[in-house]
């Protein structure tokens, strides 16, 4: 009779994880791609089901203003992860700060920012050495630059990536 592994036999201990991850942004109510996005992280499992990470991203943006708004987010993320045999899917919710730039009229800030998403990691290796990593997520941010089309409903974005894990304390 087969027997089904529980959530701890696929784990291979706490462990941290740099990552890198890119995609595309679809800003506020509209409906389609709009800009680019890059990301850098730091992950820290905190057993086999939770995991805290610390991003960096960056965006350029087209706003209709030819790609004249760009962030960059520093956030802190906490990652509920379901351990599955073929896959992790997870649940994501962070806060951090966004800094802006635009052509006007607010040319820069700073601001407050919030994230939900729901994603997936998968192994490439069978020794989990290298991880594809892909999620969707709603960004929030309380920056108004007032750019053409803005109207502050946040920020949906999709990103693919690859995830190294570093360390192994097992």
């Amino acid at each position: 009779m087969p027997t089904v592994a529980a959530a701890s036999d696929l784990w291979p201990g706490d462990r941290w994880e740099l990552g890198s991850r890119f995609g595309g942004a679809i800003t506020d109510t509209s409906i389609r791609i709009d800009g680019k996005v890059e990301s850098l992280s730091l992950l820290r499992t905190l057993g086999p089901k939770r995991a805290v990470e610390f991003e960096f991203s960056a965006d350029q943006l087209d706003f209709g203003i030819n790609f004249g708004l760009e962030h960059q987010t520093f956030s802190v993320n906490y990652l509920t992860i379901n351990r599955e045999p073929l896959w992790d899917p997870y649940f994501l919710v962070g806060v951090g700060v966004i800094r802006f730039d635009a052509p006007g009229p607010i040319r820069h800030g700073t601001d407050g920012m919030a994230q939900v998403a729901v994603g997936g990691t998968w192994s490439l290796l069978q020794s989990r050495k290298l991880l594809f990593r892909a999620d969707l997520r709603v960004r929030y941010d309380f920056n108004n630059s007032h750019q053409p089309g803005q109207d502050g409903f946040g920020d949906a974005i999709v990103s693919v990536g690859l995830s190294l894990p570093l360390s192994s304390l097992r």
